[in-house]
């Protein structure tokens, strides 16, 4: 059984086919006086086909953005396993080291305002500079 476009009704016998605008619909008997009646079948079933393969594609859309989603929100995720206060860290073991802010960066290869961000952990580094830190300073975070 198919289901009247406009109401919701289950269509009992042949379903009828009406013109609204520019959009053509499959309806009961009661909600055929809305539109224009619309006699070539071949004409409403390509309708009905071109409805279901765009229902399709936005189906696959939505299926790809959830695994984006998904993906991103892992990604976050292990972001944040790095350490508590990775920061105090950092700067514990830079001063140990005897090094300034602008030598560690230097020797890092990364700029001062990055390394200041990081330990003050306005920003999480990311797994490369995180590495970099790591095995220049030999820790662990």
């Amino acid at each position: 059984m198919t289901e009247c476009e406009i109401c919701g009704a289950e269509i009992e016998g042949k379903a009828q086919y009406i013109a609204i605008g520019s959009s053509k619909l499959r309806v009961c008997k009661t909600c055929a006086r809305h539109g224009t009646a619309v006699t070539d079948d071949a004409q409403v079933q390509a309708q009905v086909k071109t409805r279901t393969t765009i229902g399709s594609e936005q189906a696959k859309l939505t299926q790809a953005k959830r695994r984006l989603y998904e993906q991103m929100d892992h990604e976050i995720e292990e972001g944040l396993e790095i350490g508590d206060e990775y920061g105090r860290k950092i700067k514990e073991a830079r001063e140990k080291a005897g090094l300034k802010q602008a030598e560690l960066a230097q020797r890092i290869n990364e700029k001062q305002s990055l390394l200041r961000k990081i330990e003050h952990e306005e920003i999480i580094p990311t797994d490369e500079v995180r590495r970099k830190i790591e095995r220049l300073l030999k820790i662990s975070l």
